[in-house]
């Protein structure tokens, strides 16, 4: 990437363009992509920032480009200013209202409006797009005479300047549990907007004000709904409007232009039991939330031209049909009873499945390998096994995420899966306490080509195995608890490189790392039972910390021709560690054992110490392989460097050669 020319480099940060905060991290990565990023108008023409808050860094970078680009920036979307701006807001909001002149759309849910504010609203004139969420000053105290704090209401008023300043308006987002007005009022206004083409309709409770939707919402609703505007309505989000089935199934029906509808609560005394069917030729994203759980028992929804559905808090839902040949994310939360679940489409990227404890793992499994497409699975909840084969080269499964919140039942883990680089399997109880029987006989199975990144935490497993091409970063944190039982074997192998493998917390009876070359091994408040074994061309760097108190050696077994660095820390007990090497290395003409003490060496160099940044450090000893005895194949060194951190008990590092008969 250094030797790219800057216009190559511009053309693929282009790719990232609408900028989320994806450029403004890119831009921390070196000086090179810095100057590119902010000196190039054109990736900032759209700015699009999702809810997560940014660090300060970025936050002066986003800042410095608005100033500096204020004229190119024509669109702006902004999930929440407080929180991804934090107490900056207020220069943000200031800067967009007072600084930029050639915004064509302004989506920010949360903008607080004022009268004033929108009358030197200097891109007003030029707006095509703009989400009205409501006005802070309270000029009509009649509507807001109930409240305790600030809320943010629409009247006449602040209509009428919408109308008088944004001439060009095509795509209008309307709060309308915030409208304090009459529906005459509200039909007039619509009229007055002669260029528009699309009518986005929100109407949830605010968390803030908790503004409760009357008969006023109401009314308006059923009067938006009932007009010729209802063509152009491509969006509802109706959280907490109470309708049944039949107003839903008429809304589906009449709504032709709908593309996104959000229901987060139906009313269960006018929905009938058993079987709801619900269709729509245009629908988009469809996400229901609290669907009368205690009535619906089978649902089926025919929309072929939808991409996303999400159902949520449906107890007693037991069936799901989803036809649909566009499908590409699905995700399901808190069905407890789900035990069918039928989906046309083969097209899913992304599967999330969540609290769902009578879905059997062999209905998912189905799922997957139907969709052979799936990137990103997601499952939480009790699991009994877990397999996942993808042999076929058509699958592309890169993201796995398992959530076990029952453990007991548990026997097998098992993911061969080549495109798979990254896997986390975490055990979450609801009372962040382990509880039931253990299974001993659960093992962790894992082949791919490239693992990027892998995280397993787990009360209790019997045994690890991951075989991969290479191995990036692993983490592991298995049997934490004292009464515990040792994970026997925990077999790590890479036909290249493993880089970076941390176990923290972890009961190991035997483990096994088996590379070319072995980067980093990072073992933190660990016991290792039966030994470390190692097999491969070099490992760079060993560290053991905070080693369990009743632990006073540890045996590294090896197979390796070099090991550069071992560093230990805060181990109380340890008072040595035995380094054994095995067949493979050793050539001897007698079946004799021999233990060698390696005492400390102070004629080494500072060059050949290779001192680690550590605090106190102390030098104990180089292994040398060249004995009289035991003739050893590799070099001169086994071991280059051992440095030490408060070990008080640590004597030294033990040759143990095992002779055998050439």
């Amino acid at each position: 990437m250094e030797n790219l020319p800057s216009e190559l480099l511009t053309h693929i940060f282009g790719f990232l363009h609408p900028v989320y905060d994806r450029l403004p991290r890119l831009s921390a990565v070196c000086q090179e992509w810095k100057a590119i990023i902010q000196n190039s108008p054109c990736l900032w023409e759209h700015i699009h920032l999702k809810t997560r808050q940014l660090s300060e860094r970025e936050k002066n970078i986003i800042f410095k480009c608005l100033r500096e680009y204020e004229v190119y920036i024509k669109c702006l979307r902004v999930a929440s200013l407080d929180v991804v701006f934090g107490y900056d807001f207020w220069f943000f909001i200031r800067h967009v209202t007072l600084k930029m002149t050639n915004l064509t759309c302004l989506d920010i849910p949360t903008f607080p409006w004022n009268l004033g504010q929108f009358t030197t609203f200097r891109s007003a004139e030029s707006l095509k797009e703009l989400n009205l969420y409501g006005f802070w000053d309270l000029s009509d105290i009649q509507w807001t005479q109930n409240y305790t704090q600030p809320v943010s209401l629409i009247n006449q008023r602040h209509l009428k300047q919408v109308r008088a300043r944004c001439t060009k308006l095509e795509v209008l987002k309307l709060s309308i549990n915030m409208l304090r007005l009459t529906d005459s009022a509200l039909m007039e206004f619509l009229n007055a907007l002669g260029n528009l083409k699309e009518l986005q309709i929100s109407a949830y409770n605010s968390s803030e004000a908790n503004i409760p939707l009357n008969r006023y919402t109401m009314k308006l609703m059923k009067c938006l709904l009932s007009s010729s505007y209802i063509s152009i309505i491509t969006k509802l989000d109706l959280r907490y409007i109470s309708i049944g089935h039949k107003e839903l199934r008429l809304l589906l029906k009449v709504l032709r232009s709908l593309r996104d509808l959000k229901l987060c609560f139906l009313d269960i005394h006018r929905c009938i039991t058993g079987y709801q069917y619900l269709e729509s030729k245009t629908l988009q994203y469809f996400e229901l939330d609290g669907l009368p759980a205690k009535n619906i028992v089978r649902l089926k929804c025919s929309m072929p031209k939808l991409r996303r559905l999400r159902i949520n808090r449906c107890s007693n839902l037991k069936s799901l049909q989803v036809v649909s040949s566009m499908l590409e994310h699905l995700s399901l939360n808190y069905l407890a009873n789900l035990r069918s679940l039928h989906v046309t489409s083969i097209t899913l990227k992304l599967f999330e499945v969540a609290n769902c404890e009578s879905l059997t793992p062999k209905t998912i499994d189905k799922l997957l390998q139907m969709n052979r497409r799936i990137e990103h699975c997601t499952i939480r909840g009790r699991l009994v096994d877990f397999q996942v084969s993808q042999v076929e080269i058509s699958r592309v499964l890169t993201d796995l995420c398992l959530w076990i919140t029952d453990f007991s039942k548990v026997q097998t883990m098992q993911v061969h899966c080549p495109t798979l680089r990254s896997f986390m399997c975490n055990y979450h109880a609801p009372d962040r306490e382990f509880s039931g029987s253990i299974h001993q006989e659960c093992c962790v199975d894992i082949r791919c080509n490239v693992l990027l990144d892998a995280y397993i935490s787990l009360p209790q497993v019997k045994s690890i195995e991951i075989k991969c091409a290479s191995v990036v970063h692993l983490l592991l944190n298995i049997g934490k608890k004292k009464l515990d039982m040792p994970c026997h074997v925990v077999r790590v192998s890479a036909d290249a490189k493993i880089h970076t493998v941390c176990a923290k917390q972890c009961n190991f009876a035997r483990v096994e790392f088996t590379a070319d070359e072995v980067s980093n091994l990072d073992f933190d408040q660990c016991r290792i039972n039966e030994g470390l074994k190692l097999a491969g061309n070099c490992v760079d760097l060993i560290c053991i910390r905070n080693m369990v108190k009743s632990q006073e050696n540890i045996d590294i077994i090896t197979q390796c021709n070099e090991i550069r660095k071992v560093i230990l820390s805060e181990c109380d007990k340890l008072c040595t560690v035995t380094v054994i090497p095995e067949k493979k290395l050793v050539y001897s003409k007698t079946g004799l054992k021999k233990t060698q003490q390696i005492t400390e060496d102070h004629s080494s160099s500072a060059s050949d110490a290779h001192a680690f940044d550590c605090g106190t450090e102390r030098q104990q000893g180089v292994l040398n392989s060249t004995s009289s005895e035991t003739a050893v194949d590799g070099p001169s060194r086994l071991v280059n460097t051992v440095a030490t951190f408060n070990c008080p008990c640590f004597r030294g590092l033990l040759l143990n050669h095992t002779k055998e008969k050439k």
